[in-house]
């Protein structure tokens, strides 16, 4: 059983993980921690994410703990036997741009969100030009790599899963709109009508994870 860490809101990073659940079809029930700023309030996160961050998660069946959305999606993936390919070759072709988005468009996006989303009225334009620039650079890169292709790595696999959820926020968040990147929006499109996406919509239930124990979190 997988128990999952996550904050009531849809953020990409938790988006992420919501779809890889549907996707594989492993059993999971989701524990919800409410955000905080400090220390988590939450004290089985604190034993799992020392950053108190979430997603994260904890597989009941081997005691695997993790934090850090790009390594929960490669252990779900390694443990389902999807979404990964076996091959060493297409598996390094998914990993390395599992690695881009952990290396530039997660770590620009927050950024920006930061500014965004920390009461600061009029955000300086070298400060919003810089990322914009930056996340515009990396639509070029995904665009480009889409052209012939209908997922990143051909195949339909984690690294689109990685890198979806980054998408519906660009035009709030940094003016980009997908109709400029035909190939990136018509990517976007397409994961957008899998079933699978469509199911992470609904609320989830909240369950409690305490002492290697299951249930239903009290209201």
């Amino acid at each position: 059983m997988i128990i999952y860490f996550r904050i009531p809101s849809e953020s990409p990073n938790i988006r992420k993980i919501s779809i890889m659940l549907e996707e594989t079809g492993l059993p999971y029930v989701v524990k919800m921690v409410e955000p905080h700023l400090e220390a988590p309030a939450d004290a089985e996160l604190a034993k799992i994410s020392p950053t108190g961050t979430v997603p994260a998660i904890i597989d009941t069946d081997t005691g695997t703990a993790l934090f850090e959305s790009g390594a929960i999606l490669f252990y779900l993936a390694e443990k389902s036997g999807v979404l990964l390919p076996s091959n060493i070759n297409d598996k390094s072709e998914v990993v390395k741009w599992l690695m881009f988005e952990a290396a530039n468009i997660c770590p620009a996006m927050i950024e920006l969100h930061h500014y965004i989303m920390n009461d600061i009225v009029d955000i300086p334009d070298t400060v919003f030009d810089r990322y914009k620039s930056k996340l515009a650079d990396y639509c070029v890169i995904l665009n480009k790599q889409l052209e012939n292709r209908d997922y990143l790595c051909g195949e339909y696999s984690i690294a689109d899963v990685v890198l979806y959820p980054w998408t519906a926020a660009l035009e709030d968040m940094a003016e980009i709109s997908l109709e400029d990147y035909p190939f990136l929006n018509h990517w976007a499109k397409t994961i957008n009508r899998r079933p699978t996406t469509q199911q992470t919509a609904s609320p989830p239930t909240n369950w409690c994870y305490r002492n290697g124990e299951v249930a239903l979190c009290s209201a």
